[in-house]
């Protein structure tokens, strides 16, 4: 079997999709440099191209992330189209980028978890994110950003716990609105999250409170990011 040597390194979908190719691997805006990575997330879709090619879409609390298997990894392949979605999955593989596509993971190591795995895997990336952006000191606006969502993605993993706990009469209600208003924001490609989260306000529904809900949303499989900027229900 071959022996992969490069080391591995884990971090957020939405640090991995700002970063930028460098002469060692992606830079990201923390200052991270990685090559291959080490994932855990919810996968959303999966998309046969060819015999033994697989393309497919993985979710963590900050964004959606591509991911592809090529036909040197047969297994792997295997393994994901037999994996009904929505399903947490661990997977390894290189970044890899075309022109101006999106960064997508080339992966050659795949298998189905459990939401603890997930979980502490949260808290692996909020760990090493942290320590990167308090390396820098003054920080960017993008790495504030980076920063903010590090927080949103640990208040996701503190509060299921709690949720599942409370009275269940109160989950349909901000959940269910917002599934509402993905399906009246919804066209052919899916809704706009920007348009979701617009009539989310509009019906007195702060943005902090939408987000929560939404990432309940996709944790809990009843919908599914196709890009970063839409959201599909399933």
């Amino acid at each position: 079997m071959e022996q992969v040597t490069d080391p591995v390194g884990w971090a957020f979908a939405d640090e991995l999709r700002r970063a930028k190719r460098g002469e060692n691997g992606f830079i990201t805006p923390t200052g991270g440099t990685f090559h291959r990575v080490f994932l855990i997330g919810v996968l959303t879709e999966v998309h046969v191209q060819t015999s033994r090619a697989v393309d497919a879409r993985l979710s963590d609390p900050t964004g959606g992330f591509s991911i592809s298997v090529n036909r040197s990894r047969p297994h792997v392949a295997d393994l994901l189209t037999a994996t009904e979605p929505p399903a947490f999955v661990a997977l390894s593989g290189e970044l890899s980028q075309r022109g101006r596509e999106e960064i997508r993971v080339i992966v050659d190591s795949c298998q189905v978890v459990e939401r603890e795995e997930r979980d502490r895997f949260v808290y692996l990336c909020a760990e090493e994110a942290i320590q990167r952006l308090e390396a820098i000191g003054e920080l960017s606006e993008e790495q504030r950003e980076i920063a903010e969502m590090v927080a949103k993605a640990l208040n996701v993993v503190d509060a299921e716990p709690k949720r599942h706990q409370n009275d269940q009469a109160d989950k349909p209600d901000l959940t269910g609105q917002m599934i509402s208003l993905i399906e009246d924001c919804s066209g052919p490609k899916g809704a706009l999250l920007a348009d979701v989260l617009q009539k989310a306000g509009e019906g007195g529904v702060g943005e902090s409170e939408a987000k929560a809900a939404l990432t309940i949303l996709l944790e809990e499989g009843d919908c599914y990011m196709p890009t970063n900027s839409t959201i599909r229900l399933l």
